[in-house]
């Protein structure tokens, strides 16, 4: 199904093909993130969203197209492009420094001169208490909120969560899903990744579902959608 189209976006994708090597694992992706825009990036175990990212953020191979951000191509394999753009990406393994304190990852992932709309303190009270102890030391749901945070506090532009919901009780979903929509009210662009649903659509204001490495729905995320998400999502 195509999807709307903005020229004028924060993100663009264009014709994106990208893998490991010579396997190919996206192909052919085209969409635009805007800036203040919730989506919610769909799909199944398996079909290539979290290689998407990867690909966009220089941390998998780009095989063909081209990736822009504010209007400016990102070069393949530079990571710290876009760091340095204000993009930030929190990935499936949560992209946390063990060996450091949490206080002392939440340092390194402030931006000078930036100041979120949320401060995940606030929204995280796991991150002063346990602030003195070692990132590795965490459970997995622990690592989650630190890897969110990390990512609220250097995403000036473009904030991205790799499997949101991974490790986390549904009503601190909740809350993270609305700190995240106060986080696009100011300008910034939001593009939280699941395999469920859920939750997301709630909140989302737009979803894209990924099947065998493509774009196969791209729309609003309303009640009148529904039933083709459903249908799109539905393990079988």
């Amino acid at each position: 199904m195509p999807g709307p189209q903005n020229q004028h976006g924060l993100l663009s994708l264009e014709g994106l093909c990208g893998g490991y090597g010579q396997a190919a694992v996206v192909r052919d992706v085209t969409l635009t993130v805007s800036p203040g825009e919730t989506l919610a990036l769909l799909g199944r175990n398996g079909t290539g969203k979290t290689t998407l990212l990867r690909t966009i953020f220089g941390l998998a191979d780009l095989q063909g197209g081209r990736v822009t951000l504010d209007g400016r191509p990102v070069p393949p394999r530079r990571p710290d492009v876009l760091a340095r753009r204000g993009a930030a990406l929190m990935p499936e393994d949560r992209g946390v420094f063990p060996s450091l304190t949490v206080a002392e990852n939440l340092e390194l992932a402030r931006r000078r001169g930036f100041t979120p709309a949320v401060d995940p303190r606030d929204l995280f009270p796991l991150l002063t208490e346990r602030a003195g102890q070692a990132a590795g030391t965490l459970s997995g749901g622990q690592k989650q909120q630190l890897g969110i945070a990390r990512a609220i506090l250097s995403g000036r532009s473009l904030v991205v969560v790799d499997e949101l919901t991974q490790g986390l009780q549904p009503t601190l979903v909740r809350d993270v899903l609305a700190a995240l929509a106060d986080v696009a009210g100011t300008g910034v662009a939001v593009v939280a990744v699941d395999q469920h649903a859920g939750l997301l659509l709630d909140r989302c204001r737009r979803a894209v579902v990924m099947e065998a490495g493509r774009v196969v729905f791209d729309g609003p995320s309303a009640p009148g959608t529904r039933a083709d998400l459903d249908r799109l999502l539905a393990v079988g």
